[in-house]
């Protein structure tokens, strides 16, 4: 599978959103630090600088771009969201439902609650 870096800086506006919106410490390294980081960074191959490049792109025009990915790239995206989802103490309604708007607008229509029963409990 061939990522183009429209591609690539799309996946990574569309995660430094996610961190922007779901977690109360806005740090971008904790995607980095996600159990489901490592595969996704071995199937898009990001650049330090993609990470940069994302900041100035519109989160719409990313999720549109997101529709060309691949159906194991947008799974990756999804598992690296509820990664940084459940990092929260608490998930609140707004959360949820943001997970949920993420996940549909990435064609990958799993809900919050379904996303966590496809993982191991004691993984999460």
């Amino acid at each position: 599978m061939e990522v183009i870096k429209k591609q690539r800086l799309a996946v990574c506006r569309i995660l430094l959103d996610v961190v922007e919106g779901a977690c109360e410490v806005r740090d971008p390294d904790l995607i980095m630090r996600t159990r489901h980081y490592p595969a996704l960074q071995k199937e898009m191959c990001f650049a330090d600088r993609d990470w940069e490049e994302a900041r100035d792109l519109s989160v719409l025009a990313c999720l549109v771009l997101s529709k060309e990915l691949h159906y194991k790239v947008k799974m990756m995206i999804g598992l690296v969201a509820h990664d940084l989802y459940s990092r929260e103490s608490s998930v609140s309604y707004q959360q949820r439902l943001s997970f949920d708007v993420l996940m549909s607008a990435i064609d990958w229509p799993v809900s919050l609650r379904r996303s966590r029963s496809l993982l191991p409990q004691n993984k999460l």
